[in-house]
């Protein structure tokens, strides 16, 4: 219960102090959890005040089990979220702390609910998470082997696609038997996997505005996730680059520039200097090059070992 007390200090703080509670969160917690996804997924897994809140769900009723078309649904549900919120921050939630207060305390209250509805982690955790699909990319093949976070024992609540259980292979789970041909394209988890590398190169070339600028920052991040899939389309289609290489390219590439555009951006949220933004890039992209080189099929799809 530490981190859903440390989740409840935040929201106060976005309340009663919100400019150093809004720095603290995005330019010190959240440039860490990539670099915790390329480590292991696990790391963040067994300490998200989210996932606890899920937990707690579990004891207050008793929950079902979801179906396979609840699971679609609610895996949809969590793309379409994370679309959503991240450039949301752009227009209002990178500045307003009561706002960004009020979201953390709605998506709390979901991971809750569906807690409280479905079984184990089945609903929010591993279907409807916005952040879900991040670690399902940057999960293919962790740095660091690490046994399994909170389940102990597994009810296999998720027969497919479940971080806990599947580990590696959660992705492929995921995508299907389209990873086979280039239908993995028109999946929703391929369309998000192949735009992700322009939506963080159009979330990182805006800057902060206010809600007159929602149509343009949408349309920004949209466009250039169209750009992306373009690209890894016409790599797909016409350089005829598998799965087993695109996957692992998308989640190295991503990371790359996520710390491409984090240097500066905590650099300047702590009035730090270049040094500061070039040694933030160097050790992110650094790890984003060591986890590239892990996951590169060496034979048969088989990432590289250590």
């Amino acid at each position: 219960m530490t981190a859903v007390a440390a989740l409840f200090l935040l929201v106060a703080g976005l309340v009663l102090s919100p400019d150093p509670s809004l720095r603290m969160l995005w330019y010190l917690v959240v440039p860490i959890l990539p670099a915790t996804f390329l480590v292991n997924t696990t790391l963040w897994r067994s300490v998200c005040p989210l996932a606890t809140l899920n937990d707690l769900g579990n004891r207050l009723a008793t929950p079902r089990p979801i179906t396979p078309r609840g699971t679609t649904m609610l895996s949809l549900g969590g793309l379409l979220l994370f679309h959503l919120m991240v450039p949301a921050r752009r227009v209002v939630l990178n500045v307003n702390g009561p706002a960004l207060a009020i979201t953390i305390v709605a998506v709390a209250g979901l991971a809750l609910a569906l807690g409280r509805r479905y079984l184990v982690r089945s609903a929010f955790c591993n279907a409807m998470c916005p952040v879900l699909p991040v670690e399902q990319l940057y999960g293919q093949a962790p740095l660091v082997p690490m046994p399994r976070g909170r389940c102990a024992s597994c009810s296999t609540c998720t027969p497919r696609g479940c971080l806990d259980l599947a580990g590696s292979r959660a992705l492929v789970q995921v995508i299907g038997r389209t990873r086979r041909t280039t239908a993995w394209l028109r999946t929703p988890h391929g369309l998000f996997m192949a735009g992700l590398p322009g939506f963080i190169i159009g979330y990182g070339l805006l800057t902060d505005g206010t809600l007159a600028t929602a149509p343009i920052t949408y349309a920004t991040t949209l466009g250039w996730s169209l750009a992306s899939v373009a690209i890894v389309a016409s790599l797909a289609l016409g350089a005829r680059v598998d799965s087993t290489r695109l996957f692992p390219l998308l989640g190295g590439v991503s990371g790359l520039l996520y710390y491409w555009f984090a240097g500066p951006a905590v650099a300047g949220a702590f009035g730090a200097g270049a040094w500061c933004a070039f040694g933030i890039r160097l050790l992110g992209m650094g790890l984003a090059t060591l986890w590239l080189w892990r996951a590169w099929p060496r034979d048969a799809g088989t990432p590289a070992t250590l």
